[in-house]
């Protein structure tokens, strides 16, 4: 089963910058898409959440199709606009500014305590680059200040979006994570694919094959590519929400553990804290987010409008 991607509409062109994980690129993909929370869930919510958002007003709206594109809020390097609301708030397909602001939070409440070189959340527009880039050289020039073969942990948000120049396009998300947790056995790339058959498995493969030689040493040596085992979605639109929900159970399997890494626990916190309920419910919640942000940023900010 493939996500529907019905009607999404396009980003304003001054809200196409996201910066996370200390890099910045303008966006690749804009694609469109919902209990109690588990694991880490409303306490995510709202620690560390003020410390680094604001909101932009921007120019008054001049009519009500301008509205879709009207910025709501700004967090981490992520500008929301009011369209995006709607998409949470329907059964609709995610798009790629959404993630980024999920990303943006896990990473400033989750890399925050001391793991910041080890942990890494690239938004989907990086990593859409990485996929599409012609030359292994304009590759390694994007991945180098990214650091990738000194992480522990990075989390590559995956989507099908076969045409660059169409801004909104893809029908799938999907997260692969690179994973040096095990020092010992060495790194490995994990993909989560939530539909039956892994459709986003060929992207995640072409994404490998372009990191490969950037992580290990050694002509012809590769990253081995495998699949995790991933709660399945039940709808047609709910993929850029597992997406979220996934990376937040990994974010904090990585903190509880400490020292103590296992991989078998990383795929049981998946297993445990991922399923149709708690991704019905992380829509409700990342909505209370950006609703609490926004307030409390026209609490210090009351002139803004």
């Amino acid at each position: 089963m493939f996500e529907t991607n019905p009607r999404r509409p396009r980003a304003s062109p001054s809200c196409s910058k996201t910066i996370v994980g200390g890099a910045a690129m303008a966006s690749a993909g804009n694609k469109a898409e919902e209990g109690p929370a588990q694991g880490y869930g409303n306490e995510v919510l709202v620690r560390s959440a003020a410390s680094r958002t604001h909101i932009n007003s921007g120019p008054a709206v001049a009519s009500a199709g301008c509205k879709a594109d009207e910025r709501v809020l700004s967090h981490g390097g992520v500008v929301l606009v009011r369209s995006d609301l709607g998409i949470l708030r329907r059964p609709r397909f995610i798009n790629d500014r959404i993630i980024a602001f999920y990303f943006a939070h896990l990473s400033s409440y989750f890399a925050a305590g001391g793991d910041d070189d080890d942990l890494l959340l690239l938004p989907a527009s990086i990593t859409y680059l990485l996929i599409n880039l012609p030359e292994p050289a304009a590759v390694a020039a994007v991945a180098e200040p990214l650091r990738l073969g000194s992480r522990r942990l990075t989390l590559l948000p995956i989507n099908d979006n076969p045409t660059v120049d169409l801004p909104d396009g893809g029908s799938h998300w999907s997260i692969m994570v690179l994973d040096h947790t095990d020092l010992a056995s060495g790194p490995r790339f994990v993909h989560h694919d939530s539909v039956r058959g892994e459709p986003n498995l060929p992207v995640a493969e072409r994404l490998a094959e372009a990191l490969s030689p950037l992580i290990v040493d050694g002509p012809g040596k590769v990253v081995p590519l495998v699949e995790g085992a991933t709660p399945r979605q039940p709808n047609g639109y709910d993929g850029g929400v597992y997406v979220m929900a996934i990376a937040r159970a990994i974010c904090g399997w990585w903190r509880e553990n400490g020292g103590r890494r296992c991989r078998l626990n990383w795929l049981e916190a998946v297993k445990g804290e991922v399923d149709a309920s708690s991704v019905k419910a992380l829509r409700t919640e990342l909505l209370l987010l950006i609703n609490f942000l926004i307030e409390e940023n026209t609490k210090t900010e009351p002139n803004l409008f």
